[in-house]
């Protein structure tokens, strides 16, 4: 790759950028990025990427580490190095913290003393136990009945999570107390000695072991911080302490150069342990500088207004943002106030479908955002819409699996396979394999593209259906190149079960008469509207966000933590493109029956809806 001079760099594939993203991207010192919703945060990030690439700052065999709290956020950034800047892409290592995490202790667990060593194969724990697991085991610890009666199950858990992953390990600090130590140590060693296969360790605790690791192994810290050059840290604003402590230990000090980009008013994981503090303490710890975007590629200007007033709201002397968009008409938001929820569900099935079939719109233009439990507040929605011929599935297992690596190879296979022509997932499917067969000739790849395609073809022309032929799939290029190229499958048996997940989904979308060019559809979600909750749908954006309950019932944590919750609400009317609808229903049905709906406790939100000029339309 021929060199650019950096004077006379240009941005790849966008017109321009604004001055402040433009002086990030060209930085020599470690920044902090504040930006908004549709700031282009992973545009800024690809840039820099780009930059540092074309212009020699970041020269073979120096490296990108870019890490994403999101499993879709961070193939969506490597994509985007991909498509910007393929020359290079190979020295862009993208991967979620956790899966960095995970991989640094699979790979250099050889530097552990025994007495800190995994079982080889552990499994991770997706969630710490639960108060009613604790609660025995915290008795058989020494813990005295009196004291766990003392705490209520939600107490009791945060106080567990801050001995398992709160404290930095081996637990020898003076600020430790012994009963934290005791405590602590008892549980990492249990959690240790289980056997291959058993979950064992939390990702909390990986972090923990993995900046443990690197604190009594310099060799293997230099070498890393040697490895990467530059490092990106995305969605900086929901790290965690034990996330914080593996930055900390990797690079504090080192030559990195670390660009950390996120949005305080975006905090919505202090209940999963993010720091408040984060944009201060790395600022001092790594002399960052700090720059604003002031531009929102997103939303209609009406939109940015709306939500300026609530940004204020959330965050005194919040930045001003102004649109960069090139339209600046249209946007609209209103709160939709109905008697029941199936004059809601009737009223919104009708507004959907004259919108897909008069006005051009597709499924995947909507969203449907609820607080929690999406599959229970979609369901009359969900028939209202059935009727129409339109469907409505709630994303939430499908979105982690369908990011999955191994998963979208298989996905462009079964495209590939059930399509007369796809020159997408052909480029892609291509793509894939140059990153999986390393240094094989374009003619090669080219072959088992068309070995898999075949495959598939006449599969189903036997007659057999879509999810028996997944293994086979993987089979064609092997599961080694898997399990070397992405660090999430080096251990443990997570490849195997991410087909296992795929080959269920496809299970599911196989229906009695419905093609296999059908089954697919559905399982990537094509002409289906997707309903998530707040925490699913951020970093997304839909031309239209419909919210179904802005009820008390929703929001039933308001009074004990406003600042997320407002934070959350944000989010949520940040996704939009072009259109925000709230609704309110006079009744819904909880687990206690059909309930009077109230707007009190969160009336904060209202307010600000008031304020933002947002009209409520009575449908009742």
């Amino acid at each position: 790759m021929r060199l650019i001079n950096s004077v006379d760099w240009q941005p790849v594939g966008v017109e321009s950028l604004e001055p402040a993203a433009d002086d990030v991207v060209r930085s020599t010192c470690s920044t902090l990025v504040v930006a908004g919703p549709g700031a282009g945060k992973t545009e800024l990030l690809a840039q820099r990427a780009c930059y540092l690439f074309q212009t020699g700052k970041c020269p073979s065999p120096k490296r990108i580490l870019s890490i994403s709290f999101k499993r879709d956020a961070a193939k969506n950034l490597g994509q985007r190095v991909a498509f910007r800047c393929p020359d290079s892409a190979h020295d862009f290592d993208s991967f979620t913290l956790d899966a960095f995490a995970k991989g640094t202790v699979d790979r250099f667990s050889a530097g552990l003393v025994d007495d800190w060593k995994p079982s080889s194969g552990y499994e991770v724990m997706l969630h710490n136990p639960r108060a009613k697991d604790l609660r025995p085991w915290l008795l058989n610890a020494g813990v005295t009945a009196r004291r766990l009666q003392s705490l209520n199950d939600q107490d009791l858990e945060l106080k567990f999570d801050h001995i398992s992953h709160g404290i930095e390990l081996p637990y020898d600090g003076a600020e430790v107390k012994a009963g934290q130590r005791r405590l602590g140590l008892r549980w990492w060693k249990e959690q240790l000695e289980k056997p291959a296969g058993t979950p064992s360790l939390t990702f909390p605790m990986i972090n923990r072991l993995a900046a443990y690791l690197l604190r009594t192994n310099p060799k293997i810290k230099k070498a890393l911080q040697e490895t990467y050059a530059f490092v990106f840290l995305d969605e900086f604003q929901d790290t965690t302490a034990a996330q914080y402590a593996l930055i900390q230990e990797c690079f504090e000090g080192a030559d990195s150069v670390l660009t950390a980009v996120g949005d305080g008013k975006q905090r919505i994981m202090l209940w999963a342990g993010a720091r408040r503090d984060v944009f201060e303490i790395y600022s001092t710890d790594f002399e960052a500088t700090r720059y604003d975007l002031v531009r929102n590629y997103r939303s209609a200007p009406a939109l940015i207004e709306m939500q300026n007033i609530i940004a204020e709201s959330l965050e005194a002397g919040a930045v001003q943002v102004t649109s960069g968009r090139d339209d600046l008409s249209g946007g609209t938001c209103e709160v939709l106030e109905f008697r029941t929820p199936e004059t809601e569900a009737a009223y919104l099935a009708d507004y959907i479908g004259f919108q897909i079939v008069s006005e051009g719109k597709s499924p995947r233009d909507f969203v449907i955002i609820v607080r929690q439990k999406a599959n229970e507040m979609i369901v009359l929605l969900q028939a209202a819409l059935d009727v129409k011929g339109i469907r409505l599935r709630d994303e939430t297992l499908l979105q982690d699996l369908l990011v999955e690596p191994v998963a979208a190879f298989i996905v462009l296979v079964l495209r590939l396979g059930t399509r007369n022509r796809d020159v997408a997932a052909w480029a892609d499917l291509v793509d894939q394999l140059e990153l999986l067969m390393g240094s094989a000739a374009e003619r090669e790849i080219e072959k088992v593209a068309q070995q898999l395609k075949q495959y598939v073809l006449n599969e189903v022309e036997k007659g057999q259906s879509l999810w028996h032929l997944l293994e086979g799939i993987v089979d064609v290029v092997g599961k080694a190149p898997f399990i070397n190229t992405y660090s999430q499958y080096f251990s443990g048996d997570f490849l195997d079960f991410t087909i296992t997940g795929l080959a269920n989904a496809l299970e599911g979308a196989a229906t009695p008469g419905k093609s296999p060019r059908d089954q697919v559809n559905e399982l990537c979600g094509e002409d289906i509207i997707p309903a998530m909750t707040v925490h699913r749908s951020k970093g997304l954006e839909f031309d239209t966000v419909i919210f179904l309950g802005l009820e008390d019932s929703s929001w039933w944590s308001f009074s004990d933590q406003p600042e997320e919750e407002k934070k959350s609400f944000f989010v949520a009317f940040s996704r939009a493109i072009e259109r925000v609808y709230f609704t309110f229903s006079d009744v819904r049905d909880t687990r206690w029956g059909r309930r009077r709906q109230r707007q009190s406790q969160i009336g904060d939100l209202y307010t600000v809806l008031d304020r933002a000029g947002v009209a409520k339309r009575d449908l009742r």
